[in-house]
């Protein structure tokens, strides 16, 4: 049975008093914004699709491509495009926080009747969760849009026309955005077995429920060819990468509300009998929460859902705590002015981000040897985490070994010839070397590269103490100069 409605113990409650401040805390949460090793790619591409309306298999910005480039993430890159054409980096995180904010939006809609205080309460943990996602503009964020769209299906009752029309198209331009949609699938998979199971007669309804959204996947640029794409390189986790690690008690503390939210929640719910959820509920739940152990950098995507789909009876077990009246409209008029105070104290970091997203993190490029790279053309031998910024700044002219698209556009065998050889593997750096590299970018710290790249053909021209830049002995000298390219982003 569906959970029960809150009575409101007052008539009259302090609201704007409390949904200001809200509001400000929320703004400079959404806003928050950093750039990731993954940007520029994302960007670059996007730019690529508006100007040409072509998605080519032939990689033009990287000379170490040995498979078909299957850009799954295309519809969400061609909207950070848009995004960034329309409004610089600016436009970029006001994309970023509406998506977001959509996302919010559903539990707001699924916790209304609350208190002002509960409902600020649910939608501040949902943000705070997602916010090591959040604080990137990445493909990601769709999921955490589309994970919670979908949680209006997930319903005690069979779906009706229109939610059935509405999870067909959501599944069909999930599918062009991010690959979540698996995420997104298996909870649906798993909603509607249990739910088959407590209520047979509704077993075709949710059978072609799921048929339908499966079907509509379907319908990106590669078709069927999708699916083979992503069961051959969706996998549990990536070892050289941090974010594909499972969750770890290391994780910094933010990680941990992502996991902790859901699952706190939905212990605190179970104690009483009136506001324990169904068991499908707590099975997606659960299912969410174990994705996010299993991979860390799922946990914060599915935080939104998860707590969208507790909230009717987080509001019905204590909607109405926090629950008071203004005694007079002058002292609800004083109470006013510090929430309005603090929306007004957000402007000045949210607008320093919109005028300029700095780069900077410990994985960020070396701008002062970056700015030598301008102007040449041919190969560049580089790191996993510089590469997309390579390509936005230097590509075509200077094709990359490796970026962060890795089995979109690299086999495993190159992406581990890469690895080896920026550990100083000598027949690895060989087998690059025979590969055409004409210059090679990488940190101070791979002193064994550098090593055997003077000792076979290579010379270092440019050495800043955090990175080095070696070109092939027969070319012309790299030129040192002072830095041209900008702190801010791109």
């Amino acid at each position: 049975m569906p959970p029960p409605r809150v009575t409101r113990s007052s008539p009259v409650e302090l609201r704007w008093q409390i949904w200001l401040p809200w509001l400000a805390l929320a703004t400079l949460l959404l806003s928050a914004t950093r750039t990731d090793p993954d940007i520029w790619g994302h960007l670059r591409f996007g730019l690529d699709w508006l100007q040409t309306r072509e998605l080519p298999s032939q990689d033009p910005y990287s000379y170490l491509q040995d498979r078909p480039w299957v850009n799954h993430e295309w519809l969400s890159e061609t909207a950070m495009g848009a995004a960034y054409h329309l409004g610089g980096s600016a436009g970029l995180v006001v994309l970023k926080m509406l998506v977001i904010a959509g996302a919010i939006a559903i539990i707001a809609w699924r916790v209304r009747g609350a208190s002002p205080i509960v409902s600020a309460t649910v939608m501040t943990l949902a943000i705070v969760g997602a916010l090591p996602l959040s604080g990137t503009v990445r493909p990601q964020i769709w999921s955490a849009l589309g994970l919670a769209l979908l949680v209006p299906v997930l319903t005690l009752e069979p779906p009706t026309p229109a939610r059935v029309a509405g999870a067909v198209v959501l599944f069909g331009v999930w599918a062009n955005l991010h690959g979540g949609w698996i995420t997104g699938g298996a909870a649906l998979a798993l909603h509607a077995l249990i739910r088959t199971v407590r209520r047979p007669k509704h077993a075709l309804t949710w059978l072609g429920l799921g048929f339908g959204c499966l079907l509509a996947t379907l319908g990106n640029p590669y078709g069927s060819g999708l699916w083979r794409f992503l069961a051959t390189t969706v996998r549990a986790s990536r070892p050289d990468v941090t974010e594909w690690q499972p969750f770890s008690r290391h994780e910094p503390l933010i990680m941990w509300v992502s996991i902790a939210a859901p699952l706190l929640a939905l212990a605190l719910l179970a104690r009483r009998r009136e506001t324990r959820p169904p068991v499908e509920t707590v099975a997606v739940v659960l299912l969410f929460v174990a994705a996010g152990l299993r991979v860390s950098r799922v946990a914060p995507l599915i935080c939104p859902a998860a707590l969208a789909l507790l909230a009717p009876w987080i509001r019905a077990a204590w909607g109405n705590l926090g629950r008071f009246s203004a005694p007079t409209s002058g002292a609800a008029m004083v109470l006013l002015l510090p929430a309005a105070l603090a929306l007004a104290a957000v402007v000045s970091p949210v607008s320093q981000v919109m005028r300029c997203l700095p780069v900077k993190d410990s994985w960020i490029p070396d701008l002062t040897a970056a700015a030598q790279l301008n102007g040449l053309s041919g190969n560049l031998w580089t790191t996993f985490d510089w590469g997309e910024y390579a390509i936005w700044h230097f590509g075509p002219a200077l094709r990359v070994s490796i970026d962060g698209r890795r089995e979109t556009v690299f086999s495993e065998a190159v992406i581990q010839l890469n690895r080896a050889a920026e550990h100083g593997d000598r027949a690895a750096l060989a087998r690059m070397a025979s590969l055409g590299t004409d210059y090679v970018w990488l940190p101070s710290t791979r002193t064994d590269a550098r090593v055997w790249l003077e000792a076979n053909g290579y010379r270092v021209d440019v050495d800043t103490g955090l990175s080095f830049i070696a070109a092939r002995s027969e070319l012309p000298r790299v030129r040192g100069g002072k830095p041209t390219l900008a702190a801010c982003f791109p």
